[in-house]
């Protein structure tokens, strides 16, 4: 045979060659396949009889066996037809919680600030929920044995252009800080004296638009400037003789760690309004406010649920076009953490008051302990001192102070 017959005769016999060498290669594979399906439904028969029938998970085909509790949204929730779902109907609830707050008071009674041996001094009632995804909506009832009092009720846009942040409502002015707490969140039983003194009982709250925005800087520290504006309505403090009598109200925070360990906050208020009218019409001429406080706070990250230090400071001025003449007010307190649940602190007062055409200098020594039973309750004792300048009488009180909160109530702004 010649090599040209040869070489044709190879490539007619190699597919076949290798036709059947890859057929057996195949069913090698198979047969291999089939014995570890067999080996695997053996070991899955024996586990099945060493399992307790208990045990055995329920199919995932069979949706009424299936806890609907453990989903993560609501939305992914299919729910079998005629059956609940739990948390189905809270989606659409706002957080809703009451803190109460019972005051008793024994000693001498105050001319300036009297109180009743006991009483329900304040009920809030609170309601929290995102509005959208891009605003927050807020609502604080205040019920006192006087009144009931929508405290706080504002819309919070958290997503506007060029990083600002607005509420539209009414709220706290931005004015200092103990003008801005709640009952529930001052260390202390009653407000400072210069507060309830120039500012009035309820403090600076009016209808109106806050603006605020984080300035960058270089310092690492953060930096946060607020300007509002309000309808001018505050009792005693700010009125309307036309409809152009706006209370305006500026603040500038400064906030930066000093160390791991520590902070320091230093803020700066200027608010103005005009004066409640003598009569209907008449302007009574304006009312100008400017303020500064200072916060330092020392919490070991080692134990910080043992032990803690602030000290604050606030401190204002006020003139009124009808004294014609500057009143001065501050207040200086300094609170120590004693244990998970023991707190401890005093505070020194003082504030000018305007009477008979003259000014005096009133002062106050106040001395508290609280103790937490838990974070829903706290029981709060407070020894108050008052001496009425111009030779004035002294005043000797002793304050308790029980609150207690149920519900779920968001956290107020640091």
């Amino acid at each position: 045979m010649t090599r040209r017959g040869l070489i044709l005769l190879a490539f007619l016999i190699a597919p076949v060659a290798f036709g059947q060498s890859q057929d057996d290669r195949i069913t090698q594979l198979e047969q291999k396949l089939d014995a570890l399906l067999q080996q695997a439904e053996e070991i899955r028969q024996e586990l099945r009889q060493l399992k307790p029938a208990a045990e055995t998970p329920a199919p995932v085909e069979d949706l009424t066996a299936v806890e609907v509790q453990t989903a993560p949204a609501i939305a992914d929730v299919r729910p079998v037809e005629n059956q609940a779902v739990p948390g189905a109907a809270k989606a659409l609830n706002p957080d809703m919680s009451v803190i109460g707050t019972f005051l008793a008071h024994a000693g001498d009674t105050n001319e300036l600030e009297e109180r009743a041996p006991a009483e329900l001094d304040e009920v809030e009632v609170a309601l929290e929920a995102f509005i959208d995804p891009y605003a927050k909506g807020k609502f604080f009832i205040a019920v006192t044995p006087d009144e009931v009092d929508v405290e706080e009720g504002y819309a919070q846009f958290i997503a506007l252009p060029w990083g600002l942040n607005a509420k539209a409502g009414k709220t706290k002015a931005m004015f200092g800080k103990a003008n801005t707490w709640h009952t529930h969140t001052r260390p202390w039983i009653d407000q400072p004296m210069m507060l309830t003194r120039f500012l009035g009982e309820e403090g600076l709250a009016d209808v109106g638009v806050s603006v605020s925005k984080d300035i960058p800087n270089p310092f690492g520290a953060f930096v946060e400037a607020t300007g509002e504006i309000y309808s001018g309505d505050v009792e005693e403090v700010f009125g309307r003789a036309s409809s152009n009598d706006l209370f305006t109200n500026a603040h500038l925070k400064f906030f930066r760690d000093i160390t791991e360990n520590s902070n320091v906050e230093i803020g700066t208020s200027w608010a103005r309004g005009t004066l409640p009218p003598l009569e209907e019409g008449i302007d009574a001429g304006h009312n100008r406010f400017a303020g500064v406080d200072v916060t330092y706070r020392w919490k070991p990250l080692s134990r910080s649920i043992y032990n803690s230090f602030i000290v604050r400071f606030e401190g204002l001025s006020n003139r009124r076009t009808d004294f014609d003449r500057n009143l001065y007010g501050y207040y200086l307190s300094a609170d120590y953490q004693l244990g998970r649940r023991w707190f401890t602190g005093v505070r020194v007062d003082r504030a000018d008051r305007f009477a008979d055409a003259d000014r005096f200098s009133d002062r106050a020594l106040s001395a508290t302990l609280t103790f937490w039973p838990s974070e829903f309750s706290q029981l709060r004792g407070q020894y108050r001192r008052t001496k009425l300048g111009g030779g004035g009488p002294e005043f000797d009180e002793l304050l308790l102070q029980l609150q207690f909160a149920i519900g779920a109530h968001g956290a107020h702004t640091f």
